[in-house]
C-alpha cells in the first residue's frame, strides 16, 4: 500500500517543485496544472498529484497524525502519550505554516476537532443517570490492520449492551421470540464516530430511552473508552415491536414497557 503525503510548496521551476512536507524539503515533479508557490498540494512518489484547500490539507494531516499515534503506540508508548506527541507534532506543524486552526472549528477531522484543548468539545451528549451500564475489553478481532477498532464495531457493541439489558429485566429475545411472539427489530440507526478505541481498551456502554409508545422504542448509547478517558462514539436506535414473521406492527408487553421505564430518559417522565 502506497500514502500519498499532504505538503506546501515552497518553490517552483518550471515542472519542478520543492514542497514541504511535515518539515521535511521533497523535490516533486508537478503533475498538475496552476501550481504555483504557496498552494497545498498532495505528492505521492515524487509526484504532485492533486491541489488541495486548506481544510482539505488540515484533515489529511490530521489523518496521518492519528496513523502515526499507531506507529508510536508500536513502538512502546502508552496511548495517552503516543496522542499527546501526535498531536504535539500536528501543533508545531500547523504552527510554522501559520495556519490559525480556529477557523476550522467544527470542520476538521475527529482526531484534531476532538482532542485540541482550542477547539473545545462542544455538543458531546451526557448519559442520565439512570442509565444501564454494559462493560467490555476490545479484542483482536474487533480491530482493523491499525488496531483501531472497526466502526462497524460500534453498532455490535451497543445492539450486545442492548440485549443485555433486555435480559436483565428478563426479557431476552427468546424469550420474546417463544413466550411472547414478538420481536423488536431496529428499524433507524443515527450516531457518530467521535475518537478512536484501539486493541485491549476498556469500553463502558452506557444505555438509555429517549422515548418510549406501546410500539417503539427510541434507546442512545454512549461508548465511553476508560483507557483513554474519551467518548468513541453515540448511537441512537430506533425500534419497532412486530411479529415474528415482521409482517406486522404489534404492542409492546405491558410487563416490558413498565420495567423500561427505569431507564426512561429523566426528561420524558
Amino acid at each position: 500500500m502506497c500514502w500519498g503525503v499532504p505538503g506546501k510548496v515552497i518553490e517552483v521551476d518550471g515542472m519542478y517543485a520543492k514542497v514541504n512536507v511535515g518539515g521535511t524539503v521533497v523535490d516533486a515533479i508537478i503533475s498538475v496544472e496552476d501550481v504555483g508557490v504557496g498552494d497545498y498540494v498532495m505528492v505521492h512518489a515524487g509526484l504532485i498529484v492533486g491541489k488541495l484547500s486548506e481544510e482539505e490539507f488540515l484533515n489529511n494531516l490530521a489523518l496521518l497524525a492519528e496513523l502515526q499515534v499507531s506507529n508510536y503506540i508500536n513502538e512502546g508508548l502508552d496511548e495517552a502519550s503516543a496522542r499527546e506527541k501526535a498531536i504535539k507534532e500536528f501543533n508545531d506543524m500547523v504552527s510554522s505554516l501559520g495556519i490559525n486552526l480556529s477557523n476550522y472549528q467544527g470542520v476538521l477531522s475527529s482526531f484534531v476537532s476532538n482532542q485540541l484543548p482550542d477547539l473545545g468539545n462542544e455538543g458531546e451528549v451526557k448519559a442520565p443517570p439512570n442509565s444501564y451500564v454494559y462493560k467490555l475489553r476490545t479484542t483482536l478481532s474487533d480491530t482493523d490492520y491499525l488496531q483501531v477498532v472497526h466502526y462497524s464495531n460500534y453498532l455490535k457493541f451497543c445492539e450486545r449492551a442492548w440485549s443485555e439489558l433486555l435480559s436483565s429485566l428478563g426479557f431476552s429475545y427468546s424469550r420474546l421470540i417463544h413466550e411472547y411472539g414478538v420481536f423488536i427489530p431496529t428499524t433507524e440507526i443515527n450516531g457518530r464516530i467521535l475518537r478512536p478505541s484501539r486493541l485491549d481498551n476498556d469500553l463502558e456502554i452506557r444505555i438509555w430511552i429517549e422515548s418510549l409508545t406501546n410500539k417503539s422504542i427510541k434507546w442512545k448509547c454512549i461508548v465511553r473508552n476508560v483507557t483513554s478517558g474519551n467518548i468513541s462514539a453515540e448511537l441512537t436506535h430506533t425500534a419497532l415491536c412486530t411479529d415474528t414473521a415482521l409482517t406486522q406492527s404489534l404492542e409492546l408487553p405491558k410487563e416490558l414497557v413498565e420495567k423500561l421505564m427505569k431507564y426512561l430518559a429523566p426528561s420524558q417522565h
